[in-house]
């Protein structure tokens, strides 16, 4: 199958995102962090960025992340990551129009139908617009609310790609419940990446995993885990107490 190409180039970075709730609101229950996690991972799947970690508060986020090289996709690679983010009957649609379009011979408009969704893809700035906008309309209509929920642009430290400064940083992102006084173990906190995936989700096991390599660490999970909790004791001993 012929393969889409996605314009332009990139060089592969890892960035500690942030953004903070209008009028620093504590909205983010534990029902809207989920539903806030649910969209992080699901739009961070089409966008082919890589979550680290991720720290979810009451009233700001903390995402680190990476934003590989761009690449070529082909057009059924294209199409599932539609399908995991828009679902089977926007994409069913979707697939019926490409088809249309190569009946009448319009070739050219299949490859900008395509493209629409490819240049969204591998980049910072458009995976956080989505993922902020997607969360903003959902909290919205479920609050009968309009208008912005995030308190300017997010805001983005490109991550020195050092083993110290990774690790630190996640360390940093991890321990934010435990600086606010919320939990006295990051594991305890569900809505951090270093909780998730001691409770076993395997995204968040990657991620944590992709840190800890940043150390040497090889082999089992529970290799990395031991390893990377660690890590975030020392960085305890060393980080003033207070929210990120």
């Amino acid at each position: 199958m012929r393969r889409a190409r996605i314009l332009g180039s990139a060089r592969s970075n890892i960035y500690h995102c942030m953004s903070r709730i209008i009028e620093r609101q504590m909205v983010l229950d534990d029902t809207e962090k989920e539903r806030f996690r649910w969209v992080m991972r699901a739009v961070a799947r089409f966008a082919g960025i890589e979550i680290f970690t991720y720290a979810l508060m009451g009233n700001h986020i903390h995402i680190l992340l990476q934003v590989p090289e761009r690449q070529e996709l082909s057009e059924e690679e294209i199409l599932d990551r539609i399908l995991g983010l828009y679902g089977k009957d926007y994409t069913d649609d979707l697939v019926f129009t490409l088809n249309e379009y190569r009946k009448d011979g319009r070739h050219r408009d299949v490859e900008c139908v395509l493209n629409s969704y490819t240049r969204r893809m591998y980049d910072l700035s458009q995976y956080m617009k989505m993922l902020m906008q997607r969360f903003t309309q959902s909290y919205n209509r479920r609050h009968d609310r309009r208008g912005t929920l995030w308190e300017g642009r997010f805001k983005s430290i490109l991550v020195e790609g050092s083993s110290h400064a990774i690790t630190t940083m996640g360390a940093y992102i991890d321990l934010n419940a435990v600086r606010a006084g919320m939990v006295e173990d990051p594991r305890q906190y569900r809505f951090c990446g270093y909780g998730e995936a001691t409770g076993g989700g395997k995204e968040a096991q990657r991620g944590i995993q992709m840190i800890s390599e940043a150390l040497g660490i090889i082999g089992s999970w529970n290799n990395h885990s031991r390893t990377y909790r660690k890590h975030l004791y020392m960085q305890a001993a060393t980080h003033m107490k207070g929210a990120g």
